[in-house]
Parts: C-alpha cells; structure tokens; sequence
C-alpha cells in the first residue's frame, strides 16, 4: 500500500498543508474558494460523502492501476533476462545478415529494429492486463465488495457500516488523492458463559475489530511532497475514531494495487511500492499512538 512540478501548479514550498493539519479533516462546500488570497490553491481533504465525489476517488484509484501496466512494463524491459535477449538477438541479427559489406550493417540494423519492435509488442501485451483490472476496480461493484450476506458468510469476515470510507484530497479544483479503507471484524464469536449473550458477542466481537485499507493513491506528479502522508494519517485517525482499530490497521490483502500479472521475479519494483507503503503506513499508527499517549498523560 502506494507521494507539482508542472509549470502551471504552485511549487512544492507553496502547498498550503498548514491550512490542513493531518488529522483534520475539513468538508469542503461548493461555495468554498479553491484558491487562497495569495493566488495559491488550497490544499483540503474531505469526506466523500457523494456520488460524484466517491467516482472521482475510484477514478483516481483505477487510474493509479492503470499506470502499473508502464511501472510492469519498464521493470519488464530492463530485468537482466531481456536485455540478454536484446544483446542476443543483435548477436544473431549480425551472424546471419553480416557478410563483411559495411552495406550489410542496414540490413542488421533493419533486422534487429523489428526484433525490437516484436519484443515491445509482447511486453505491452503481457502488461495489458493492468487496464482490464483498472476497469474492474473503478465500479461500484469492486467498493460494495464483501458485504453481501453470501460473502460474509464464505469470508467469515463482517465489514462494518453502511459504506466505504473515502477521503478525498483536491489541490485548488483538482482531484489529487483518494483513500478508502473500512472497518472489519469477524463475523462470529465464541460467546462467554455469563452476561447478556448479545452483550457478549458485541464486545467479543468489537475487540477484534481493525481497520482495512482497500485503496490509497496520490496522483503522479503530486507524489513525495507529503499529500499521500497527511491523508494517510487523517484515514487512521478517522478509523480509530470510529473504534475500527483494535486489532490493527492494515492493508486490505486484496487491495487496489496488490494484483501481480508478470511472473513474480519481474515483480520488483510494484513489490517495493507495497512495501514502502506498509512501512509508512507502521510508523504513522505509531506516531499517532505516542501523540495521543501523551496527550493522555497532559490531562
């Protein structure tokens, strides 16, 4: 689970995150200016408590699928197995077609061009994959998932209140990051021999409670300049809010960018994302943990 460079957006040193410290999260209203009194654009996160809000964070969550297919496919061009194959096709291009002619080096290179051009073929054919799954994870479909009664019943898992969480991140009139996490607890519980027996299952149940993140995404060139951070951290203090994390936070298993099309050793760098993003996600559960400690102990 996976941070403006443009000349038309503000400079990274511009971003006006003071307006929006992590943790509160401020609903934006249509009548809210975008842009501050300076001329930069406001920097707000927000519940997506919409329609069209929830489509423009799975449009921004299938749109980071989609671009796994150009990560998959350099990682693809560059493993060491295909470069061999380029060095060795150039190898072969020359035995067969160079017969001392310096004239022959055309028909060399002429060759190995379209060997080239054949391999690239096949590698976009192998990362197209990431599009279809793109378009499965932009649906209401793949946000509902989970919580009919057939599927709590195959998982053993209950997902908890009405609908997903979303949080949404716009940079003046642009949609820039998504978040969509929900809470899960297990769908049966050993009862106790005392105490109200629905009393029982309810607290049984609540203290395995945790928090799930099925999605999170900044949009490319908004990437390591901390918006990914700060929303991250309002969702965990959203989810303990809602009283989800006694058993943890975590990414969902089958989260929005955890699908794998290449075989597992061309793998690496979406791998590396994975594993950055848990790693963040760690040290802010902790953070948050040692600030509200304290907090505790102030009072």
């Amino acid at each position: 689970m996976s941070s403006l460079t443009s000349a038309d957006v503000a400079p990274p040193d511009a971003l006006r995150l003071p307006d929006h410290a992590p943790g509160q999260v401020e609903v934006l209203v249509p009548t809210e200016p975008t842009v501050g009194e300076d001329g930069i654009p406001i920097l707000k996160t927000f519940p997506a408590d919409d329609d069209d809000a929830r489509a423009e964070a799975l449009h921004i969550v299938a749109d980071s699928v989609a671009q796994q297919r150009n990560l998959a496919s350099r990682a693809l061009i560059f493993h060491p197995i295909v470069l061999a194959i380029f060095v060795v096709g150039f190898g072969v291009c020359r035995q067969i077609f160079y017969k001392g002619d310096t004239s022959d080096y055309i028909k060399v290179v002429t060759t190995f061009t379209g060997v080239i051009m054949a391999i690239l073929g096949a590698i976009r054919l192998a990362c197209g994959p990431y599009i279809f799954e793109a378009e499965r994870i932009g649906t209401w479909r793949w946000l509902n998932k989970g919580r009919s009664a057939e599927e709590e019943e195959q998982t053993g898992v209950k997902v908890l209140g009405d609908s997903d969480e979303i949080l949404l991140t716009k940079f003046g009139d642009d949609y820039i990051g998504a978040i969509i996490f929900r809470g899960v607890q297990p769908a049966t519980a050993p009862s106790s021999p005392s105490g109200n027996k629905r009393s029982r299952r309810t607290q049984s149940l609540s203290k395995h409670s945790k928090m799930v993140i099925r999605a999170w995404t900044v949009r490319q060139k908004y990437r390591r300049k901390e918006v990914g951070s700060a929303l991250l951290e309002d969702a965990v203090k959203l989810g303990r809010a809602r009283g989800w994390t006694a058993d943890g936070v975590e990414f969902a298993e089958d989260h929005a960018n955890h699908k794998r099309i290449l075989p597992t050793m061309f793998n690496g760098p979406l791998d590396k994302f994975d594993q950055i993003a848990r790693e963040v996600l760690d040290k802010k559960v902790q953070d948050i943990e040692v600030t509200e400690g304290k907090g505790r102990r102030k009072r």
